[in-house]
């Protein structure tokens, strides 16, 4: 007899441990071995339920064998005698949620395996525009910080050290990649590690003139909690997204963890701190000033008379200060 439907057997999370045939009535459930459905529950009775055809209508019926701890519909986990089991009805016996589903019942599309995609653009275009992208923001980010006259070679000299460590990160996300699904990917995570360089340095910029403009606003503050927080997180999913299998409700549940983790540890370390005297300002970083075309100016002369008035406001004060003379 061709199946009928499937009986599920599913955890805390509605996931799907077992997966039985409902292709022969009555079907019975319990912990006996008599059973057609054995359960390992304790609190399943021998002989539990047993489903059958409902002569009325034609369709499948759960009914409870009077049970120690009887038949539970879901949701609300009332206790019935027995229950109309339609495509996607859930219900309880004992500790055990099992779920009905009908031959014909959708399932969720298929996963995509991260060791078959292939990636947007191809590794050989992928790598190096991803360098020239990052090696551009960090010379732009090394003009707009310096006074000084603009270096090519001693610019690309401090980039160099952001670029080592973006490529050793990139190559251990690589390596795990390798053991995980059996390829390096490298160029993918190289592009991911520049990506959030970039985003990072334009978003502590963005927050550095928001809190020169708008003292009152902690933009610093704010870039260094929630910004990065948020970076390091979605960096984070991004790799396992690359070098591993996990569902993305789970590198997202990763990503988070990791990223409160560092959190932590930095807000910590900057309390701990916080007590050490120095006697040298503290800046947080350097922004070139704009040109002085966009400056509002006046010229001398302008501002000479428009302190003339001040200036004999001024004598007239020094007048009244002098002391009589005999």
């Amino acid at each position: 007899m061709a199946a009928l439907g499937y009986l599920e057997v599913l955890d805390s999370k509605s996931r799907v441990t077992q997966r039985f045939a409902v292709d022969t009535l009555p079907l019975t459930i319990g912990r006996a071995y008599t059973n057609r459905v054995i359960l390992d529950d304790p609190f399943v009775s021998p002989e539990h339920l047993t489903i059958v055809l409902d002569d009325g209508g034609g369709r499948l019926r759960a009914e409870d064998m009077n049970s120690a701890n009887g038949l539970r519909a879901l949701p609300g986990g009332k206790r019935v005698a027995s229950l109309p089991l339609v495509s996607g009805a859930q219900f309880q016996i004992g500790h055990t949620l099992l779920r009905y589903c009908e031959v014909g019942e959708p399932v969720a599309p298929a996963t995509v395996d991260p060791g078959e995609r292939a990636p947007r653009l191809p590794p050989w275009f992928l790598g190096p525009a991803s360098l020239l992208m990052l090696l551009s923001v960090l010379l732009l980010e090394h003009y707009f910080e310096s006074y000084e006259r603009f270096s090519l070679a001693r610019s690309l000299s401090e980039a160099l050290t952001t670029l080592s460590i973006v490529f050793t990160w990139a190559g251990l996300w690589s390596l795990l990649s390798r053991v995980v699904v059996s390829r390096f990917y490298y160029a993918e995570h190289f592009a991911l590690a520049c990506g959030a360089i970039v985003i990072s340095l334009l978003f502590n910029i963005a927050a550095e003139w928001t809190e020169f403009l708008f003292p009152s606003i902690p933009g610093l503050w704010v870039a260094a909690v929630f910004g990065s927080g948020a970076l390091l997180a979605g960096l984070v999913f991004g790799h396992l997204g690359w070098a591993s299998s996990l569902l993305r409700r789970s590198r997202l549940w990763a990503g988070l963890g990791v990223s409160a983790a560092v959190i932590g540890a930095g807000v910590i370390a900057e309390y701990a701190g916080r007590d050490t005297f120095n006697t040298a300002m503290d800046y947080s970083g350097v922004i070139k000033a704009v040109d002085s075309r966009l400056v509002p100016a006046v010229s001398i002369g302008e501002f000479l008379d428009s302190t003339a008035k001040l200036k004999k406001d001024l004598e007239a004060l020094a007048q009244k200060a002098r002391p009589a003379q005999p």
